[in-house]
């Protein structure tokens, strides 16, 4: 591949089959890899359709400052495409998120406001993505700011189901019969949903065990950074057919199996989605052909569990 500047080489990710972490009823599970994108995450893909859309819309000018929080990927890859393009990002992120992405927003250029966590880290609660959502939005407030507030953004769903979604089913050559995935924005899961969907895929849905606000669970702490523990404006549940709450105890071993086994360097979202996966193969059966993602790079995850203590 050759590109002309940076944001050209977002997207298009290899489509990698599991070998030893496969599923043991002999179904295929292939894992598309996010982490290759410019910021070692999928978010790249979102926070390009996000600004491209606002640019298209007329929305933001030259100059402008561009707001959002995170809790996962989304702050890098903000920083990147702003940067790119000539913008100043200032993310909002809570001290409950791992050191690892602090370091890469500032690299990449972006002016921080650190909101302190209910519990410190590393566990994450549905309150402390409110209190990022709550500063931001005062923070876009002010002139020449403008919020790409990534819960709420229209551009997301359709972006993945022209490019994520379409990647899949053109790299499986039609064959995927199944597409699980873990939700923070939700974006992600319904865009491929609208892409795959029709043509008779299974969709599944991933949520922390500790705060399974769809399934019906009480909120709660939980360890897979990204995910949000709650009910996303985005989510709708017909274009969803089952959802799995996958333990923290489970991701974090998928996660270092990963590594060790298959050579799959990913975080801990990566790891859950692989154990929702191998739930879906048992249901699904043999036959099954599965996609889901490796979301972002094990580096940012080198001060925490399942590699900080390795």
């Amino acid at each position: 591949m050759v590109v002309e500047t940076i944001l050209q080489a977002i997207g298009n990710t290899p489509l990698v089959r599991l070998r030893r972490c496969a599923p043991e009823n002999g179904a295929e599970l292939w894992l598309k890899l996010e982490y290759t994108n410019p910021t070692g995450s999928m978010k790249d893909r979102m926070a390009l359709a996000m600004i491209n859309g606002a640019e298209r819309d007329g929305l933001i000018s030259p100059g402008d400052t561009v707001v959002e929080y995170t809790g996962g990927s989304t702050g890098p890859a903000v920083a990147l495409v702003c940067r790119a393009k000539g913008y100043r990002a200032l993310i909002v992120i809570a001290d409950c998120f791992t050191s690892e992405r602090f370091q890469l927003m500032r690299a990449l250029g972006a002016d921080l406001e650190v909101v302190p966590s209910v519990e410190g880290p590393p566990k994450v609660t549905p309150q402390d993505i409110a209190n990022m959502v709550a500063r931001a939005s005062e923070l876009a407030a002010e002139p020449g700011h403008y919020a790409t507030d990534q819960f709420n953004n229209p551009y997301i769903i359709p972006d993945h189901r022209d490019h994520l979604g379409r990647e899949i089913w053109n790299q499986t050559i039609g064959r995927v019969t199944a597409f699980c995935h873990g939700m923070g924005t939700a974006t992600s899961l319904m865009g491929v949903s609208d892409a795959l969907k029709p043509h008779g895929v299974f969709i599944q849905g991933h949520e922390p065990a500790g705060s399974a606000a769809i399934s019906g669970g009480a909120p709660g702490p939980f360890l897979v950074q990204g995910w949000a523990g709650s009910v996303m404006p985005h989510w709708d549940p017909d274009r969803v057919d089952h959802v799995e709450a996958i333990p923290d105890d489970e991701a974090i071993e998928m996660t270092r199996r990963l590594a060790a086994e298959d050579g799959i360097f990913a975080g801990i979202s990566t790891g859950a989605n692989v154990v929702g996966a191998h739930r879906l193969a048992e249901r699904l059966g043999a036959t099954a052909v599965i996609v889901s993602l490796a979301v972002d790079t094990g580096f940012k995850y080198m001060s925490v569990s399942p590699y900080g203590d390795a």
